[in-house]
């Protein structure tokens, strides 16, 4: 359970592959591909540097715990899988939207933030992270 703990801490706190259609899709298929660690999935959903080292450091993490206890991650790993991504609020802002949502499962959730602009191509991409305050 603490292993779970620490999974949820790394997928909220940090930080459908590449496909999503639409803002509030982009920041769920996102949120869900970092909380399963489903790295290449998460990768092709953002744009930016930041947004990579993002998701380079939830990596990292979650490689560390795994090390930690394998059996442990393989649990939290199956519950992040069926975590809960909701659209709480989105609001237009220069060249993209601003979406607040919550992220979690059962009581363990966190509300953030997410800025998604269309890159060059015309697709919805995730460029920004931070807590929802």
């Amino acid at each position: 359970m603490m292993v779970a703990v620490a999974v949820m801490a790394v997928a909220c706190g940090g930080n459908g592959g590449g496909k999503a259609d639409g803002p509030e899709a982009v920041v769920t298929a996102f949120s869900k591909a970092v909380a399963a660690g489903q790295w290449e999935e998460a990768y092709g959903l953002c744009d930016t540097l930041s947004m990579k080292e993002y998701i380079s450091a939830n990596q990292q993490a979650w490689e560390y715990l795994e090390k930690a206890d394998s059996n442990a991650m393989k649990i939290a790993a199956q519950l992040m899988a069926d975590v809960n991504v909701e659209i709480l609020d989105v609001e237009k802002v220069d060249g993209g939207r601003e979406i607040r949502y919550a992220i979690g499962i059962e009581e363990m959730r966190k509300e953030r933030k997410a800025v998604v602009a269309k890159n060059e191509e015309g697709a919805w991409k995730v460029t920004a992270i931070t807590d929802a305050n």
